[in-house]
């Protein structure tokens, strides 16, 4: 394909998307990129922004196959109405019809938008993986821990590379959030909320936001402000399958504000919401506690006892966990 002669990576401001994409991969090592000759046949169906990556190049691959973009030809609409574009390391990478790509987070199971175009998400994952490789084109030896997985220094550093691309996809900042959020530093948990309130100012609608949101700001110990963002959580989505799960942290919140109001208002909203919680997370507690994860069983037995606190079945087994873990 046609490509223009190399500039200054900084001189982008006369650029469209779609320039600033090639461009980054002309600049990369050699041999990371494959990608085929322009095409014109492109359905009129398709969001204008995904038919223009492939007016640039019809299919590529990218980064020892860690990234691939199928031909325009290939590209097949799922159950769900989106297309299916390529794939980024085992995930689909789709594409809804206003041109946003949409993935499944890994930890939630929820559809989030990673890019509000397919070239700005191309280009936030160029520049995420063009951080494992080194200059002649091999994945560097300290950016992979024991078992294979990226440092975390180095995900951060992805997701941030991410986010600057396309400030406006909620799903790196989520990603950026939460890999701050795993440190006990108040200055990186300061970090993950910053990023979280920028996620839910974003995407308003994500239940599992607001719910990180309000952990962060129970850890710094704001039980107010954790309070109602657990509220938030549950009143984002008011048809979730897990807004019962919601409501219950909202009333685990509020009994350890002594807010007794608060408290039986969220119990009661969760109740209605899934009568058969308590008995879900007590089940859970006690596979919790045959495992011998006696933090996982403390946490679903404190939401069980948020919403009944006089439930007799909570009460044994919150003191048969105290009584098997060896730390108390």
């Amino acid at each position: 394909m046609a490509r223009r002669s190399s500039r200054d990576l900084d001189d982008e401001q006369d650029d469209t998307p779609i320039d600033r994409l090639v461009t980054a991969l002309e600049h990369a090592p050699n041999g990371l990129h494959d990608l085929a000759e322009p095409t014109g046949d492109v359905p009129l169906a398709w969001p204008a922004s995904m038919s223009d990556v492939y007016l640039a190049f019809d299919g590529a691959t990218l980064f020892h196959e860690e990234l691939t973009i199928y031909p325009a030809a290939d590209v097949a609409t799922g159950d769900d109405g989106l297309y299916v574009v390529g794939t980024v390391g085992e995930s689909e990478v789709k594409v809804d019809g206003r041109g946003r790509v949409i993935a499944v987070d890994t930890e939630t199971g929820e559809n989030i938008v990673e890019g509000t175009t397919l070239a700005r998400w191309l280009r936030g994952w160029i520049d995420a993986l063009l951080l494992t490789i080194d200059k002649d084109g091999e994945y560097k030896d300290d950016v992979f821990d024991a078992q294979g997985e990226v440092v975390r220094e180095v995900a951060i550093a992805q997701a941030r590379a991410q986010v600057k691309r396309d400030t406006r996809a909620p799903g790196p900042r989520w990603r950026l959030a939460r890999l701050y959020a795993a440190s006990s530093d108040p200055a990186q948990l300061a970090l993950a909320r910053k990023e979280l309130e920028t996620v839910v100012e974003i995407e308003p609608s994500l239940p599992w936001a607001w719910l990180d949101l309000a952990r962060i700001s129970e850890q710094l110990g704001e039980l107010e402000g954790a309070y109602d963002e657990a509220v938030a959580a549950a009143e984002a989505a008011p048809d979730h399958d897990q807004v019962a799960y919601f409501w219950a942290h909202a009333a685990r919140i509020a009994l350890r504000r002594g807010a007794e109001a608060d408290r039986a208002t969220a119990a009661a909203r969760a109740t209605a919401a899934d009568p058969r919680l308590v008995e879900a997370q007590l089940a859970g507690a006690e596979q919790n506690l045959t495992d011998k994860d006696f933090s996982s069983a403390r946490a679903l037995v404190a939401l069980a006892r948020a919403v009944q606190p006089k439930n007799l079945n909570a009460i044994d087994l919150s003191r048969r966990i105290e009584a098997a873990d060896p730390v108390n």
